[in-house]
């Protein structure tokens, strides 16, 4: 999942601005974009009207609010890509024009899989995959997120204040393989955030250092348990993705263990004075106390709760950071044979003190 807190903030004022709600599958980003690849292949024009209709989608309005794209450059790649005189011609070509280029060569089966979305039921599909890991509460159809397909640019999803947002290529590799997969990890994103937004105290200084801790903490938590969703399936050897997962997952416990380490520390420094957070903006510290957007080491956090037999618990109070961390405690407590990190008493008491200062009962 990608954290692109401002983009969503901007999205979500525009869709919940509006007096109706979109449906819960919109592919109308993805289908301006294959109809405007559809005219360059023949050879047509594309017009203004034509490029207004796929900036207009709400994906792409995300973006530019939020100074995600470049559309005379997005215009240019395109072109450059589906336009009769770029037949095979493959050189000179950037990121972009490269993953354009991949689009290109699956279009047929990209329009077939547009048609798929609209047929299928996609949230039947992701509702079985997501609620085992969702507390009842939280399993309610007005909570379901709206799941958006566009060109994202990159092999890559992301999920957040009720919205995903699915790279429609990449979207259609893993459904291919397992129906819904994909946007089940990121409608979990979708919703907790939303949750753990709630759980915040109303009085909460969202530029305080505490809270950029209980933040990052948020992150790993989140990543910990939506892991469990998908990469069980998706480091299968037959998965589309298992050779990238595999990478994902290289020296994953070592580097768990060291960052779990560094956290405890810092946790335990704090528990005597706090102030030495002031020295950390947000950024620093998901640098220096994770990886790979908190992947590492949410995902052994985890996979150590469920081993503890802990994951049910920890599923109630799937908002709260701190039970996550707590419950990382316990189980590795409980498996201290094993040789897993455990945190400090004095960082143990911090914890407890972030989650009275921050978040509601």
């Amino acid at each position: 999942m990608k954290w692109i807190p401002v983009f969503f903030a901007c999205f979500y004022a525009t869709v919940y601005g509006q007096t109706t709600t979109p449906e819960i599958v919109n592919t109308s980003a993805a289908q301006a974009y294959i109809k405007i690849a559809g005219r360059l292949e023949s050879g047509e024009r594309v017009d203004s009207i034509q490029w207004s209709r796929l900036f207009s989608t709400l994906p792409y309005q995300m973006m530019i609010q939020g100074h995600a794209i470049d559309t005379t450059a997005f215009k240019a790649d395109m072109v450059a890509v589906f336009s009769p005189a770029s037949a095979g011609n493959n050189t000179s070509q950037n990121r972009q024009s490269s993953y354009h280029n991949e689009y290109k060569q699956n279009l047929p089966a990209l329009e077939q899989y547009i048609t798929r979305l609209a047929n299928a039921d996609v949230a039947d599909s992701v509702k079985k995959l997501l609620y085992p890991f969702l507390p009842e509460r939280l399993q309610s159809p007005d909570l379901f997120p709206k799941l958006f397909y566009l060109y994202y640019g990159t092999a890559d999803a992301t999920g957040n204040s009720g919205l995903v947002l699915n790279d429609l290529l990449f979207s259609y590799k893993i459904d291919s393989y397992k129906f819904g997969l994909l946007t089940s990890h990121e409608a979990f994103h979708a919703i907790v955030s939303v949750a753990f937004q709630q759980k915040l105290k109303e009085n909460t200084d969202y530029n305080s250092p505490t809270f950029n801790l209980l933040y990052l903490m948020e992150i790993i938590s989140e990543e910990g348990i939506a892991d469990l969703i998908d990469k069980p399936i998706l480091g299968q050897s037959n998965s589309p993705v298992y050779t990238t997962v595999e990478k994902l997952r290289n020296n994953d416990t070592a580097l768990s263990i060291m960052y779990l380490r560094r956290i405890d520390s810092l946790l335990t420094l704090a528990a005597a004075s706090d102030t030495l957070l002031n020295k950390y903006t947000f950024q620093s510290l998901s640098s220096q106390f994770g990886k790979n957007g908190g992947h590492i080491p949410g995902r052994f956090m985890g996979l150590i709760i469920r081993e503890g037999n802990l994951l049910d618990h920890q599923i109630e109070s799937i908002e709260d950071p701190v039970s996550f961390f707590l419950n990382y405690h316990r189980a590795a407590m409980a498996l201290r044979k094993k040789g897993y990190p455990v945190f400090s008493d004095a960082a143990i008491g911090y914890l407890k003190k972030l989650k009275h200062d921050l978040l509601k009962e």
